[in-house]
């Protein structure tokens, strides 16, 4: 599903309207009466209060109030200013309504919180939408700190008031929104956190957009569905074996994180890749072998020999020659043997590649080793921070990733041609060309020990079967995340564990597959 940003919606209407002679009072007219229409059935019984801008957001506003009237519900609407200020369509729909006779008062004139005591109403925010660019300003921000004061559920149309289309970031405190009703395709802010905490349930208003306008924009932002996966999904041969599902070489591992290179192992597996060799120190073998059972060691070194380290850097592309894809950094540690074995073997890397975990932190503190990489590998390279990891490579604080998870995706694909999944609430997947992939689901009980391990040998085993980097990453987070959601299904969110996650990966690809179009 495409993800639009303010600038492309906009131009969606300019489309419909200037070159398919499409009236664009017809449009308001479309998505205000889709949105009543969910308004009545939702909320049936109830009273609505709907706060309404001056702009196209709350002539949406207006259309809706007309429809809920002609079904005979309560409704109230209330201006955030005077509405002589409507312009264009939202003054031709306030005439509308006032020659219906449908009465309106102008804040601060009404009595909010007295319509609203005693529950069994709905507040509508149709305020802003996506026309805001800058910080909100007065009387918006009165009406949202009155709102907020309120217990009543809040529906947005188009975007809780007060969040910007185009980021995750929240520049203002919106109305936390039971849910949002956004029109013909959801926006930025619908899927990147912190902003998509706000939204609430989203639910996509088809306003009848032609097919073919959409796809003149060249929209690159999308949001993961069951519908995706099963069309990108590779079949099988009949007559196939192992070998041609590729061979995946885990590199990582060290004493007493032994689990990590095995949990990525069995990932690489369950995903449907043929074959799968971990390079380990020999300290984490006994680990190793006791967590799976089909995964094969290359064990460097004697049992004591506690981390990878320049000497085994040396005899490691050896190894790598028939390998198809390369996972390096679960429990591979930091410290000066880790560090001197990935710079080892950097320059000798012809494989596609997955980098996580100690890999990563390897990377941030030595960011020269980026360019060791080859060219045509680091295309091919996916890496999967947390968001610690992401504040390391971007020499900044944990807090600012989060606050714009979105943009620090994209700036370290681009800055570092690579494809990086920004894992989290809301794990997204970034490409130096622009292309970003959200995820919908996953759920709190995925942030527990060895998740972002399993993640690793999901995406490489995706790869080692022919999937290009991209659509790797991007199909190994859904289902990576829809086996979490299994899990969580039926043990709980505590219940969660990365060990049952991996062993439910297999169950969710074909859920999936079997998935109603």
């Amino acid at each position: 599903m495409l993800v639009a940003n303010a600038a492309q919606m906009q131009e969606i209407d300019r489309l419909m309207i200037e070159e398919f002679d499409y009236p664009g009072l017809l449009l308001m007219e479309t998505a205000g009466r889709k949105s009543a229409e969910f308004l009545a059935e939702r909320y049936a019984g109830k009273r609505f209060l709907i706060v309404c801008g001056t702009g196209n957001n709350g002539g949406d506003g207006l259309v809706i109030a007309r429809y809920l009237t002609a079904r005979d519900f309560n409704v109230q609407i209330l201006f955030t200013e005077s509405p002589e200020k409507c312009t264009g369509d939202a003054h031709t729909n306030l005439k509308i309504i006032e020659k219906r006779g449908i009465p309106y008062r102008v804040f601060p004139d009404f009595d909010v919180a007295g319509y609203l005591k005693g529950g069994g109403a709905v507040v509508v925010d149709a305020m802003i939408g996506t026309g805001l660019r800058q910080k909100l300003r007065e009387p918006f921000l009165s009406i949202i700190k009155l709102l907020q004061a309120q217990s009543a559920p809040v529906v947005a149309i188009d975007m809780p008031s007060g969040l910007l289309g185009d980021t995750g970031a929240v520049i203002n405190v919106p109305l936390k929104c039971e849910v949002t009703l956004t029109f013909q395709l959801p926006k930025i802010c619908h899927c990147v956190t912190p902003a998509s905490l706000y939204c609430g349930e989203v639910v996509v208003v088809d306003i009848d957009i032609y097919r073919n306008v959409q796809e003149r924009l060249g929209v690159k932002t999308e949001m993961i569905t069951d519908a995706m996966v099963r069309s990108w999904r590779q079949s099988r041969q009949m007559e196939a074996y192992k070998n041609r599902f590729g061979h995946v070489m885990v590199a990582g591992g060290s004493r007493g994180k032994g689990g990590a290179p095995a949990l990525t192992a069995s990932a690489v597996l369950d995903v449907g890749a043929g074959l799968v060799t971990a390079f380990i120190p020999g300290s984490a073998a006994c680990a190793f072998h006791r967590n799976t059972l089909e995964g094969m060691s290359i064990p460097y070194g004697t049992e004591s020999t506690p981390y990878l380290n320049d000497v085994s850097a040396d005899i490691f592309p050896d190894y790598l020659k028939d390998k198809t894809v390369l996972a390096v950094g679960p429990g591979l540690g930091d410290n000066a043997d880790a560090t001197a074995f990935l710079k080892g073997i950097l320059p000798h890397i012809r494989v596609p590649m997955v980098m996580d975990a100690d890999a990563l932190n390897i990377m941030a503190k030595n960011p020269a080793f980026w360019e060791l990489i080859p060219h045509e590998t680091l295309a091919q390279t996916v890496v999967t921070p947390h968001p610690g990891e992401m504040a390391r490579l971007l020499r900044t604080g944990t807090e600012e990733i989060q606050e714009r998870r979105f943009e620090s995706a994209m700036q370290l694909a681009v800055e570092r041609k690579i494809i990086v999944v920004l894992k989290g609430a809301g794990t997204l997947v970034a490409a130096p060309n622009g292309s970003v992939y959200f995820c919908p689901l996953g759920n709190p009980g995925m942030a527990s020990a060895g998740m972002g391990d399993v993640l690793t040998g999901v995406i490489a085993g995706l790869m080692a079967q022919g999937y290009p980097a991209l659509k790797a990453a991007a199909l190994g987070v859904y289902v990576h995340a829809r086996a979490g959601d299994l899990v969580a299904e039926t043990q709980g969110v505590e219940g969660v564990t990365a060990r049952k996650t991996s062993r439910n990966i297999g169950a969710a690809l074909f859920q999936i597959l079997k998935s109603t179009p």
